[in-house]
């Protein structure tokens, strides 16, 4: 699965000490000036906000019910000036609704373009 499979969750994660689920997005998409992957992107978040407020969450997940909900985007490439700025206003709209959204490389290798 990936951000191209909008209707999709790519994966769920429950850390139960931290009291959190994680709902990842699995990003690997080049980001081009057309802004068709800002457009897939702000699918794919719709999609995990509905199925969070639906209640969808809790009935997957019963085991997190009552956790901090954290959505995360797993990016492979760099992102654009303008997929910051999505990003910086998605991160607020989402802490109006006690959702965490971050977003970053892969934690071990970086982006793709860092590699050697």
């Amino acid at each position: 699965m990936s951000v191209v499979d909008t209707d999709l969750i790519d994966a769920i994660g429950l850390e139960k000490e931290a009291q959190r689920v994680f709902l990842s997005i699995i990003d690997s998409l080049v980001w081009d000036g057309e802004n068709v992957h800002l457009y897939a992107l702000q699918e794919k978040i719709n999609t995990y906000l509905y199925f969070i407020e639906s209640g969808e969450l809790d009935k997957a997940l019963p085991d997190g019910k009552g956790f901090d909900v954290v959505i995360e985007l797993i990016l492979k490439h760099i992102p654009s000036d303008e997929a910051i700025s999505f990003f910086d206003k998605t991160t607020q709209i989402l802490l109006d609704k006690g959702i965490v959204f971050v977003f970053g490389p892969d934690k071990n290798s970086g982006y793709a373009e860092q590699q050697s």
